[in-house]
């Protein structure tokens, strides 16, 4: 597929496999509320997005903590290992929100240690499956046991 190629075969989810995520945060797990996937162009400033990415979006509580983590992946990337500190293809996210008035957000660009095992990304069946962990040793944070495994919609709009 090239970078301005849309996939074009529909999605098709089971409906006995809706997806799954889950992420431990600070030795706290995620109670997740609503996950959603999506093979979508990538969002760009004063032009016309022309980069396919998948996006994982996925909220809930932490520690009683809203929280979400925002998985960004390239349309290309293959399965196999993955170093998410030092990766341009890959950008996660994890906002907390401790109080109604604040946020705490990490992005890759600032995690000191991280690691993403990609097991699936089929463009075909719009699948999406791996694990994933990282850290901020610096503010002591800690995501361990991360993982995802669900079906992407496919989305024309950022």
């Amino acid at each position: 597929m090239s970078a301005t190629a849309r996939p074009v075969k529909p999605m098709t989810r089971p409906a006995s496999n809706p997806g799954c995520f889950k992420a431990m945060v600070n030795n706290n797990p995620m109670r997740l509320t609503s996950l959603l996937g999506s093979l979508t162009p990538r969002p760009e400033l004063g032009c016309v997005p022309r980069h396919w990415i998948w996006k994982v979006i996925a909220d809930g509580k932490v520690a009683n903590r809203r929280a979400s983590f925002g998985l960004f992946l390239d349309h290309d990337i293959a399965p196999g290992e993955y170093d998410i500190a030092n990766d341009p293809r890959i950008r996660i996210v994890y906002n907390q929100s401790p109080h109604s008035s604040s946020n705490v957000i990490y992005h890759s660009a600032h995690f000191q240690t991280g690691s993403l095992i990609l097991t699936e990304a089929d463009l075909d069946r719009h699948k999406l499956a791996g694990q994933f962990s990282f850290s901020v040793s610096a503010v002591d944070f800690e995501v361990t046991e991360g993982a995802f495994d669900l079906y992407c919609s496919l989305s024309a709009s950022t």
